[in-house]
């Protein structure tokens, strides 16, 4: 008799954790993005990124004060440009960017991804999130030169199509990639 009370009072402790467990909230999601830029540096849109969640707490995600660009999924992934780095050079206020932008990508479960510009290109020039939050678009160039169009499949970061590094028309440009694109160039 008392094994049997033990083994229901056991079963009933284990049903009362899985019902709260399956009843509490469900986890809070990123439902906004913003940039803080640094005091001192107006008109400047570089800083760190910060998060709004949907239960209204909030989180810096960077420190390093250089990101930019930052976007939120309908899926709640949170995105942001880090710049390449740079180093002065002699001048007023010069500086020259010795590395690669990259795209880094938060996901919900806290992990991140990075996603280089395409090919030899150093700067990403704008990117988003697209079919349903699936994939990647980036548009990077060179120092100067034509825009090249990347498209990368998050969850794997495989590249799915691309364009470039040479000049492709905006009429032969595939849809993926013409939201990024200047309908004039």
């Amino acid at each position: 008799m008392i094994k049997v009370s033990l083994t229901i009072s056991v079963a009933l402790t284990v049903f009362a954790c899985l019902s709260q467990t399956l009843l509490a909230d469900p986890p809070s999601a990123a439902k906004d993005v913003s940039i803080i830029v640094p005091p001192g540096f107006p008109g400047r849109e570089t800083g760190n990124v910060k998060v709004t969640f949907t239960d209204g707490h909030t989180e810096v995600l960077t420190h390093t004060g250089d990101c930019h660009n930052a976007k939120v999924s309908a899926k709640a992934n949170v995105g942001w440009i880090r710049l390449g780095k740079t180093e002065s050079v002699p001048g007023p206020r010069r500086t020259i960017q010795t590395g690669k932008d990259s795209l880094v990508v938060r996901l919900p479960d806290g992990t991140t991804k990075k996603f280089p510009p395409f090919g030899e290109n150093v700067c990403i020039m704008d990117w988003r999130f697209a079919d349903d939050g699936k994939t990647l678009i980036v548009r990077s160039m060179g120092y100067h030169g034509p825009s090249s169009y990347v498209q990368y499949d998050l969850a794997s970061g495989k590249v799915i199509d691309s364009r470039g590094p040479d000049y492709t028309p905006y009429a032969e440009l595939p849809p993926w990639a013409k939201p990024l694109a200047d309908p004039d160039e």
